[in-house]
């Protein structure tokens, strides 16, 4: 009996094991299907919502098509599904979504759930307000009420620093999105709007009907790393959207554009640049991708610069800067991992 229980073990573990054996691997899934599944936002400007004709366009969206411009060599190859804030990370974990690029912040506990992948966008905490509430330090929010989206922990954290640093309360108003919370600012439901820095200027230049009469209040209660994740399980599939996005980064700081990139990749004497844009055959073998992905991502994605000055910047409605998000020699922390 006893020697029948242990075969009985033996052979479950067999089972299990020939059963992980064959598990699907993300990069296969999202081979045979013939696109890459991106998790996006309900709906930001600047960041990724669909255009009225259907098509996504923002921050986090390129972020994204740099995924699929490295793996098929084609940036159309990307399909967005719009995730609120309590979906996002269930999306991830069961697979619903290759890659979540959707203002999400990297933290401990998400960290052990999913797989953070790159820091794509430094960004704090805002409160959007109408000017004429006259709110020029923490002090003055005492007694305002605040629709905020549920979920967010990172925007709760600074609230309550806020209020816990300066001795004020605030009414918290809670959505089940952004939009919803957005909208009801708008419709004078709550005195402020709060969300991330970049999503709250995103809706004040593209949704206010008069972007004049609204203010905006940087916390300065939290730095939030927004970053990329993925389903645990797969590391040549995190190593693909890891590099993917250090592409533009990269690209940026050599200097290299989607305008200027055939140029260079013709005239470029140094071994790191040849081989990077495929000049020198080798790049792609580690990840089982053409040695033209990296060329791919900048020509048709462009380099980081050129996709935050369209999406978030100067090119853009809102005018944002770059701050923390600029390179070292222009005052910031990004920096791109060589290709060596």
């Amino acid at each position: 009996m006893k020697l029948a229980i242990q075969f009985a073990a033996a052979a479950a573990l067999v089972v299990i094991g020939a059963g992980s054996a064959n598990a699907q691997s993300i990069t296969d899934k999202v081979r045979e299907r013939g696109y890459v599944s991106c998790g996006a936002s309900q709906g930001v400007p600047g960041l990724s919502r669909p255009d009225d004709k259907g098509v996504w366009t923002g921050f986090d969206v390129d972020s994204c098509r740099a995924v699929a411009a490295a793996f098929f060599g084609d940036s159309q190859k990307a399909q967005f599904v719009p995730l609120n804030a309590a979906q996002r990370i269930p999306a991830v974990q069961t697979g619903e979504v290759d890659v979540l690029s959707r203002t999400t912040t990297w933290t401990y506990s998400r960290d052990v759930a999913v797989r953070f992948v790159a820091i794509n966008l430094v960004d704090g905490d805002a409160i959007m307000l109408r000017k004429s509430l006259n709110v020029e330090t923490a002090a003055n929010l005492d007694g305002l009420t605040i629709c905020l989206q549920g979920g967010g922990s990172l925007v709760e954290n600074a609230l309550d620093i806020i209020e816990q640093s300066n001795q004020v309360k605030v009414e918290r108003v809670y959505f089940d999105s952004t939009i919803l919370a957005r909208d009801a600012y708008f419709g004078g439901r709550c005195d402020g709007y709060m969300s991330d820095g970049f999503a709250i200027a995103g809706q004040r230049a593209t949704v206010a009907g008069n972007p004049d009469e609204h203010a905006i209040f940087q916390s300065g209660a939290t730095t939030e790393p927004l970053a990329l994740a993925i389903p645990r399980g797969d590391d040549r599939w995190f190593d693909i959207v890891r590099y993917a996005f250090n592409a533009m980064v990269w690209a940026e700081e050599r200097g290299i554009t989607s305008q200027n990139v055939d140029e260079i990749a013709a005239s470029a004497t140094d071994d790191e640049t040849r081989k990077a844009l495929g000049v020198e055959p080798g790049i792609g073998e580690p990840l089982k991708l053409d040695d033209k992905w990296i060329y791919n991502v900048i020509k048709q994605v462009g380099n980081y610069g050129e996709v935050f000055a369209r999406n978030l910047g100067e090119d853009s409605p809102l005018k944002a800067e770059r701050r923390l998000n600029a390179l070292p020699r222009d005052g910031g922390i990004l920096f791109p991992i060589p290709f060596k």
